[in-house]
């Protein structure tokens, strides 16, 4: 047996190794320095040595040299990503558990270090950190009026709920101010191949919008149709599509049928009746409360598809 005396660390460490004492070895190694201590217990995993070790240690020394050592480098702002992959290497629950636990706290002050944040989520199959953070970044982008890229983050986890309420915010921006300005917000979404009821919606009202503004008359009135017939729009906006149908009835040019006038008709009759219309009202925020569609405008409504089916009758 080689004797220690007085000496360093590293005399100790190598003493310990030529005594075949590995486990004393590493105890030694790790006092040095914890990146030496990390890579000799990962070493000695890979040419099979370190069972020695595991019967002596309360713990997986491999696994627990390396979550140390990824731990100390968290403690560099700029060194985050190395401690990600040496959690990574641990393989096990644990090292899993940890890696979640710190990058879904991971301040994500920029767009680059969040898609940076997500690659490493992908890398190493964290689903649930993946979700968390693209859900953090859907509110925080939402809060910050970055609606595209806010929709864009709950479609990756699928929260259809966020979505349609984003879509709402649009539609009711939309009343307040009279302009369509959320065309490149909806183009950029759907190009992504996001598929959404209420996107759909947004997205084929622009579409009449400018038939309407170029004087298509019946490809508007056929994309308004549309619209009301599949129930593609929310029910808060079925009265405002349907006063939007007055200027295609009264107008000059015959775009309704009688089918289609007797489809309007149903569709305003089924408003009638439905809980919504005799709901309580809703809150000053929603988008329901934000349209001005009332008693008035729907008579006028009724007028104009009843004028317009007389026509169409004379003129079929």
């Amino acid at each position: 047996q080689f004797q220690t005396g007085d000496s360093t660390l590293l005399d100790r460490a190598l003493v310990a190794l030529l005594n075949h004492d590995l486990p004393e070895f590493l105890v030694y190694c790790n006092q040095i320095d914890s990146w030496l201590s990390a890579h000799l217990a990962d070493m000695m995993e890979h040419i099979n040595i370190l069972e020695i070790c595991r019967r002596v240690f309360a713990v997986d020394p491999r696994e627990h040299y390396l979550l140390a050592l990824g731990e100390l480098y968290l403690t560099h702002e700029n060194l985050w990503r190395v401690s990600m992959d040496y959690f990574g290497l641990c393989r096990t629950a644990a090292g899993t558990a940890v890696m979640e636990e710190y990058i879904v706290r991971m301040p994500l002050e920029s767009d680059r270090k969040a898609q940076q944040v997500l690659r490493v989520c992908d890398l190493y199959g964290l689903k649930n950190a993946r979700e968390r953070i693209h859900r953090q970044l859907g509110r925080q982008k939402w809060q910050r009026g970055r609606l595209g890229a806010a929709i864009g983050h709950f479609a990756h986890v699928n929260d259809r709920n966020s979505i349609s309420q984003i879509c709402d915010q649009l539609w009711a921006e939309y009343l307040d101010s009279g302009k369509l300005t959320y065309g490149p917000i909806i183009d950029g979404v759907m190009a992504a191949g996001l598929k959404h009821d209420r996107l759909q919606f947004l997205t084929q009202y622009r579409d009449f919008h400018e038939s309407y503004k170029t004087g298509e008359y019946t490809s508007a009135g056929k994309l308004l149709l549309s619209i009301l017939l599949n129930e593609t729009a929310p029910a808060h906006a079925v009265p405002d599509l349907l006063i939007d149908t007055i200027p295609l009835l009264e107008g000059d040019k015959l775009v309704f049928s009688s089918d289609d006038t007797f489809e309007l008709m149903r569709c305003a009759e089924s408003l009638v009746q439905s809980p919504f219309a005799t709901a309580a009202k809703p809150s000053a925020n929603s988008a329901a409360d934000k349209g001005n569609v009332g008693r008035d405008e729907l008579s006028i409504f009724n007028v104009a598809c009843a004028r317009n089916l007389a026509r169409s009758f004379v003129m079929q």
